[in-house]
């Protein structure tokens, strides 16, 4: 019977202390605690951003580890030298590759640095160039599909902990490079390993950040990317070798890397699979960085200002909340078009920067410029216009530069009302596909940000296979369906709800209620109908 007693009062005390502990919710806590961000706290994101910095590096490294020389050729026969004479260009190889001279035989260039476009005889072959540069994105996708499950099974740092011991293996693997099929692997490797460490890094860091500087993230993490445009310059240009250039550009990863190896998982993902308690020690060791002191033994966290539930979920149930939540499945199927749109746009235009300037290393400058433009202006759109407007103003402009491209006005044998508009649409275009991470994030539930961001970026990386393609083609086919893309995800944007200052959601009923607060269709959730019947 004192047994008893004493359990029974046990409860009874546990029951005083469950309802004497303060209820707050992870986005207020998170507002607290990073509403003044000090140098100490920008210092450290801005080393976890470092993730995207890499993307830029590895995406376009074929450019220079590829390249087709662009000094003169000097020609080695005769016949070499009468083409030549009736071409007005002579670092223009296509006359040459139409005449069948051979690299080696008929020409050469006398230049010191090397290019395995050079040693394996593919000057005229740029097709398997290409390739190479969009194997990069097949290992992203592949990436991808396993960063779906395990982005919220086993938490953003340990998955972007292994994509970045995979993209260093690849990468460093390059410097001993002696063959197009062992290079065929690192590319998947290198492709595989950045975006799954890549993706992994922006819903991690994303996932820490207050509501008033998620704006402000997103921008500052795609200038973050634009940073690996010069990066990668100063790299090739120090470095006459392209097999290490691959070395330099590892020592590169090696830093960036290095955060996921000591920060903490996102508290946001440790509060959605039930480890409250180490949630609020991350939360705590938030609060030091930030001088701001919160001690959390006597709080009990709960999900979102919308859902005081959290629980981890399977991939059924997954599937199963995008059966309950068609508004829900709706805003994933129109993201899915926006990042197939933005992603092949985007590399479609920035493959294409080897055809300005005199030299590569003038080009990537000149791109990186241009973006980081691009991500300044969005910061200060987003901020006064909101996610919609932004997005679809973006999408509109691009569609109609695009149009406004089939005027046939050309005033000097290089620049033409095309290739100007090329340089606003590059623009837009960087505006449109750099708002789509934050906006992705934002909108999916914590419980389903893993998948969503995944499932999004695959897609993306499809359409980035086509981007070096893209970049090749030309005609008024091309115009006509890049601009009619662009036009209908301009109009596709007003279906998707509105996330400025609103809290991030922690479960999928908190997606419908967004949708039915903002009078938006399909809104309303298969499990809520259901309830509302059976109360009647």
């Amino acid at each position: 019977m004192e047994k008893q007693a004493l359990e029974k009062q046990a409860l009874e005390e546990q029951a005083l202390e469950e309802q004497a502990m303060e209820e707050r919710t992870i986005d207020d806590i998170i507002n607290t605690v990073g509403a003044r961000p000090n140098f100490l706290m920008v210092a450290i994101s801005t080393w976890a951003m470092s993730l995207s910095m890499v993307g830029a590096l590895c995406a376009y490294m074929i450019q220079f580890t590829g390249f087709t020389p662009w000094e003169p050729v000097t020609c080695l026969t005769q016949n070499c030298s009468d083409i030549l004479n009736e071409t007005k260009y002579l670092t223009d190889i296509s006359k040459i590759c139409k005449e069948g001279l051979v690299y080696g035989e008929d020409y050469t260039w006398r230049i010191s640095r090397t290019s395995l476009a050079l040693e394996w005889n593919l000057v005229c072959d740029r097709d398997k160039v290409s390739l190479l540069e969009s194997l990069y994105f097949i290992g992203g996708s592949i990436s991808l599909i396993i960063g779906s499950y395990i982005f919220d099974k086993i938490g953003r740092r340990k998955a972007c902990l292994i994509g970045a011991a995979t993209a260093l293996i690849g990468t460093f693997l390059g410097t001993v490079c002696n063959s197009y099929n062992f290079l065929v692997v690192i590319r998947l490797l290198m492709g595989f390993g950045n975006f799954l460490a890549y993706a992994g890094g922006y819903i991690w860091v994303l996932e820490f950040m207050p509501e008033k500087f998620r704006n402000y993230y997103n921008s500052y993490s795609m200038l973050v990317w634009c940073v690996g445009y010069p990066t990668l310059v100063g790299v090739s240009y120090f470095i006459y070798t392209w097999q290490y250039i691959h070395a330099g550009s590892g020592i590169v990863f090696i830093f960036c890397f290095l955060p996921l190896t000591f920060y903490p998982d996102s508290p946001r993902y440790l509060l959605a699979i039930g480890k409250e308690e180490e949630a609020k020690v991350v939360l705590e060791k938030y609060g030091r960085i930030t001088n701001v002191q919160i001690n959390l033994t006597n709080t009990r966290l709960i999900g979102s200002a919308l859902n005081k539930e959290t629980k981890s979920v399977s991939f059924k149930s997954k599937m199963q909340d995008y059966c309950n939540h068609p508004g829900m499945a709706l805003e994933l199927v129109i993201q899915g078009y926006m990042w197939l749109t933005c992603c092949l746009l985007y590399y479609g235009v920035n493959y294409g920067w080897s055809s300005f300037g005199t030299t590569p290393y003038v080009s990537y400058l000149f791109a990186g410029l241009s973006e980081a433009i691009a991500y300044v202006l969005l910061a200060i759109f987003i901020t006064f216009f909101g996610r919609k407007l932004t997005l679809s103003i973006s999408l509109l402009v691009t569609s109609a530069c695009f149009l406004l491209s089939l005027i046939p006005w050309k005033w000097t044998e290089v620049w033409s009302l095309e290739r100007l508009l090329a340089l606003i649409i590059v623009v837009w275009i960087s505006i449109a596909f750099a708002q789509l991470f934050l906006y992705a994030g934002e909108l999916a539930p914590t419980c389903l940000r893993g998948y969503a961001m995944s499932t999004c970026s695959l897609i993306a990386r499809a359409a980035a296979f086509c981007g070096p393609y893209l970049a090749k083609s030309s005609g008024t086919g091309k115009l006509l369906g890049t601009a009619t893309m662009a036009g209908v995800g301009g109009l596709l944007v007003f279906l998707l709800p509105e996330t400025r200052d609103m809290p991030i959601p922690a479960e999928a009923a908190d997606v419908s209620e967004r949708r039915q607060q903002q009078n938006l269709p399909v809104s309303m959730s298969k499990y809520r109908n259901e309830k509302e019947n059976t109360d009647v």
